[in-house]
């Protein structure tokens, strides 16, 4: 007996596109329909993946039966409302990071998902990474102990959406990633969430309880004004986090910065650690790289977001890697950095 065959309809086609090509490499799995404003380039991919619908309301694609499942793929402020939409009207729903503009917004949808009894996953895509995958086994398996600590952080030089991308690619098409009404957030909400959530991850996803933050827009404000691009969004962020355990975490990230481009988590346990980009695990007096991480266990294996979606589509216990009440968590820690950077003070989380 084969796979049950499940049924994508995927909302937007500028990221949308890298979610047509996931689907379109898991068995059983089929880009059935295309939504975007756009309607030429949504018959393009619809074409191209061999959908048989394309539409340009995302409504009358949720509203549906042929379909099992919509993927999201558009502005963040968009996130939301088009999740509640789809999980109202029965379909399973996996959506582009961040989850929502704030923690109301957040909560709602899983709200919805619940109400439904449908699946609700996010596209933290870093945690379906190999390497991060393999640090979290060994965190599982006991090896770093009490982790009590982590940092992270993300340097880009010239990183501006719209400002430093060509304008072809999904990075450079529209002025809504540098908009906070449509995006919430900038670098933090854009590369802040991968970094933020991985050094979260890599902790075992302990419950956060209060945050502190600073933000910040300093090098590009003269170039954005001379191109007449909005200047409403942080530049670079910086965070800490308490957890209920007494764990600790700090973030930082940058789109822009007079200084080295690094990428970086790292994890502090009282018997190993662990740090990512590349991944290597300190025990003692040794020091094991990628390598040898895969096969410490007897070999590894790996699930991209894509193929693990659609399984936990088909298996309703499936445990979901980045499910929508967890991502409730990280949408709370988000919007608390932003949150205290505005008032100067810290922010309870419970």
């Amino acid at each position: 007996m084969g796979k049950q065959c499940i049924r994508i309809g995927v909302v937007g086609t500028g990221f949308g596109r890298y979610h047509m090509d996931g689907f379109g490499k898991v068995d059983g799995a089929y880009v059935h329909a295309v939504c975007d404003l756009n309607e030429e380039e949504a018959r393009a991919f619809a074409d191209q993946y061999g959908a048989k619908y394309v539409f340009t309301d995302f409504r009358k694609m949720a509203a549906m039966d042929e379909l099992d499942a919509i993927s999201i793929a558009v502005p963040n402020c968009f996130h939301a409302p088009i999740a509640i939409e789809a999980l109202t009207r029965g379909k399973h729903v996996l959506v582009e990071k961040p989850m929502a503009l704030n923690p109301k917004e957040a909560e709602a949808m899983v709200a919805a998902a619940r109400k439904a009894g449908k699946r609700l996953m996010v596209e933290q895509a870093l945690r379906f990474k190999e390497e991060t995958q393999l640090l979290r086994a060994y965190y599982d398996r006991g090896v770093f102990g009490d982790v009590y600590f982590a940092k992270s952080t993300w340097v880009r030089r010239k990183g501006w959406p719209k400002l430093n991308f060509p304008p072809g690619g999904t990075m450079g098409r529209g002025e809504w990633f540098i908009q906070k009404k449509m995006a919430g957030f900038g670098a933090l909400g854009d590369i802040g969430v991968h970094l933020l959530d991985l050094a979260w991850y890599l902790m075992g996803t302990p419950k956060p309880v209060s945050v502190t933050g600073m933000m910040w827009t300093k090098v590009a404000v003269a170039q954005l004004k001379k191109k007449k691009l909005p200047c409403e969004v942080d530049e670079m962020a910086a965070g800490t986090i308490r957890f209920e355990g007494g764990q600790m975490l700090t973030v930082d990230v940058c789109w822009d910065a007079y200084n080295e481009p690094t990428q970086k988590v790292r994890v502090f346990g009282d018997k190993g650690g662990a740090s990512l980009f590349p991944a290597k695990v300190y025990r003692g007096e040794d020091i094991m790289e990628t390598t040898e991480l895969s096969t410490t266990f007897g070999g590894f294996d790996t699930v991209d977001p894509y193929e693990h979606f659609i399984d936990c589509v088909r298996n309703p216990k499936l445990k979901c890697i980045a499910s929508g009440e967890e991502n409730v968590q990280l949408i709370k820690m988000l919007d608390g950095i932003a949150r205290s950077a505005e008032t100067g003070k810290e922010v309870r989380l419970t």
